[in-house]
């Protein structure tokens, strides 16, 4: 099949130096388009500790680039949407003559993210021994692109191309600064003349679940169906007798393949958890959870330095099903192109497995461990989307927050700055109920203590928003100025589950907390303090986010949250989003800025819940590309939907 020549962009005006080259060379025309002169370079001196460090500016390239430990260099990003399977052939680039400037003192190093066992008096800026003691300039390449394939914001598949480039570069050793005046990218690519994917849909929604449940799930099957969104079954034993695959998790994944490739589907449903709620293998190996399963789970194995988690629940991978150019993404493909049976694996080098994470599907789990819960499920979802229609207590939003970090010097409220930039930029039309730490003097009843968060939770709201600390049985945060666990305002934890009768008024629940969402504890294991369930001592069944969405007689209709460790950055070092708009750093990147797209593409239009879930790791991916930054991709891959992606918020008219 011969290809089209498509050829893109680009940035700059009257360049003087020579090409370089990204790829392979080609002969064709290159179309240019001027957007942007760069205009002089600016440095700032600001003291971290007894060291004085430079935050370098440079007009034309709003965003600061924001990689743990690596110099903090302007940079300017642009996203370009092409047909899905397009090939990139060629990227070229040339500046003016580069200028050099000497400095003397160190550039400033981005600071280390965050988490819930964090509780650092400052943020903590550790410089990256390889930067920092290399003679060479950093970064080496002045212009680097990601490529990924996945749902747009019209929920069509499409390519991805993200370009990244830096008109400064730096020199720690030398102490020197290189920066350019002008640069110029000019992109050439091939997309196919035809689409692998069907016109027209077959289906909308897939249901993947053992035959166990099939009988519990005609009804809502039919209901589906009555509703117009055209919806299958398909049992994981027909799955496990008719499709390949390594394990039973990339099984499931290569029917998803053909379930798209033959029918176009948008969603896909997985109901089934864990088969006990008190004793359970989690993880029957590195990679997956199958045998005490109902639908089976992939682990990463994306570890951290020290610490953390081990690797962690990823129902992304159900998601992630074709790269930029669509092909499998089979979450073992390493740089020199061989699969070495390590999924999602993260180590520098060519062990470090490319992964494309941009949501093909949207994807969204039922974790139900017996017929009880799926009956439950099921009478909640149905009931939510002919009954939840313009009823008025859907007009409301319920935020909890309190003092999340302490960030010596800036001492923002992070939770509660959170919270108010997204009631005051995404939710203005709703009803907002703030239920913060720091209403402690000013209106007790509104703090975020278990008794007012039960009281205006069985009221029914559209949307409840925790920002905070968590574990897989409760959610807390603290006093303004006082972040130890001493003396806080309570939160809520799984204990206090019972007392919420919100009866069928249910919100969506997003929730930010390490391991809220960690579906894979039972009883025993979190009563033994077995490794890495992040409990002891308390027997739990069930994690906070799925008892929360299963729970009769109350809770919420889905919830979406972290199954590992959650991590955001403190105070303030620029414009780390590059959106135009400097805010603090808790809202700029990991989970802030998560959050802040989620409900930013609520504000959008979209009013189906999967579609906010996929449209935010869009978003997400589209700024942050997640193969730079580790703690990017663990932010992508841990983030889970534990409900029906095909539910329409609000239910149908």
């Amino acid at each position: 099949m011969r290809n089209k020549i498509f050829v893109l962009i680009v940035i700059g005006i009257f360049l003087i130096s020579s090409f370089s080259a990204i790829g392979f060379q080609t002969n064709n025309t290159i179309e240019e388009i001027n957007i942007c002169l760069f205009e002089h370079i600016s440095l700032t001196q600001r003291q971290i500790n007894d060291q004085i460090f430079l935050q370098c500016e440079i007009q034309g390239a709003p965003r600061t680039m924001s990689i743990p430990g690596k110099p903090m260099l302007p940079m300017y990003s642009q996203l370009i949407t092409l047909p899905f399977g397009t090939k990139i052939k060629d990227i070229r680039f040339k500046t003016s003559t580069p200028h050099t400037m000497h400095i003397a003192e160190k550039i400033i190093p981005a600071p280390q993210p965050v988490h819930g066992y964090s509780h650092l008096s400052e943020p903590d800026y550790i410089m990256d021994e390889e930067v920092y003691g290399s003679d060479t300039f950093f970064p080496q390449e002045q212009v680097i692109y990601f490529t990924g394939g996945g749902l747009n914001e019209h929920n069509q598949r499409a390519t991805f191309l993200t370009i990244q480039y830096f008109p400064v570069t730096y020199n720690p050793q030398k102490n020197l600064l290189r920066y350019v005046d002008r640069i110029e990218i000019s992109i050439e690519s091939n997309h196919p003349e035809t689409s692998m994917i069907p016109a027209s849909s077959s289906y909308d929604l897939i249901i993947i679940a053992p035959e166990k449940f099939a009988d519990d799930l005609l009804p809502l099957i039919d209901h589906k169906d009555a509703y117009a969104v055209n919806t299958i079954l398909k049992t994981t034993e027909e799955i496990y007798q008719d499709y390949p695959g390594v394990d039973k998790p990339e099984q499931i994944k290569y029917f998803i393949k053909d379930a798209i490739e033959s029918w176009n589907i948008t969603y896909v449903l997985l109901v089934g958890g864990l088969k006990s709620l008190f004793f359970a293998t989690s993880r029957d190996d590195l990679n997956q959870g199958s045998e005490d399963w109902y639908v089976p789970v992939r682990y990463t194995n994306l570890k951290e330095s020290s610490g953390g988690d081990p690797g962690f629940l990823s129902d992304l991978y159900y998601a992630d099903i074709y790269d930029s150019e669509g092909n499998f993404s089979s979450w073992d493909f390493d740089a020199r192109g061989e699969r070495d049976g390590i999924f999602a694996n993260w180590k520098f080098g060519a062990g470090r497995d490319i992964i494309d994470l941009y949501p093909d599907v949207y994807v969204g789990r039922l974790a139900c461990r017996n017929n009880l819960e799926v009956r439950i499920m099921v009478d909640k979802i149905i009931n939510y989307e002919q009954q939840s229609f313009q009823e008025s207590w859907f007009e409301d939003v319920i935020v909890v927050a309190g003092d999340t970090h302490n960030d010596s010097g800036t001492d923002y409220i992070e939770g509660e700055v959170m919270c108010d930039y997204i009631l005051q930029h995404y939710m203005d039309e709703k009803h907002p109920i703030k239920l913060y730490a720091s209403n402690r003097d000013i209106n007790p009843e509104y703090v975020c203590s278990p008794e007012n968060i039960i009281r205006e939770l069985s009221n029914g709201c559209s949307y409840l928003f925790f920002t905070g600390h968590a574990s897989p049985a409760s959610w807390n945060t603290h006093w303004p100025g006082k972040l130890g666990w001493e003396d806080t305002p309570g939160g809520i934890s799984v204990f206090d589950f019972p007392k919420i009768n919100n009866d069928y008024r249910l919100p969506i629940c997003v929730v930010e907390g390490c391991h809220s969402s960690q579906f894979n504890i039972t009883f025993f294991a979190t009563l033994f303090g077995k490794p890495y369930m992040w409990i002891s001592g308390v027997g739990i069944p069930e994690c906070w986010s799925w008892w929360l969405t299963r729970k009769i007689g109350g809770g919420s209709i889905a919830t979406i949250g972290h199954t590992g460790l959650s991590y955001e950055d403190i105070g303030e070092n620029g414009d780390l989003d590059g959106d135009g708009e400097n805010l603090p750093d808790c809202l700029e990147v990991y989970c802030g800025y998560q959050n802040r797209q989620f409900f930013n593409t609520y504000h959008e239009g979209h009013r189906v819940v999967g579609q906010l879930w996929g449209g935010t790791i869009r978003k997400y991916l589209n700024t942050f590309p997640g193969m730079i930054n580790q703690i990017d991709a663990k932010t992508m891959e841990q983030w889970v939907l534990l409900g029906d992606p095909s539910l329409p918020i609000g239910g149908y008219q």
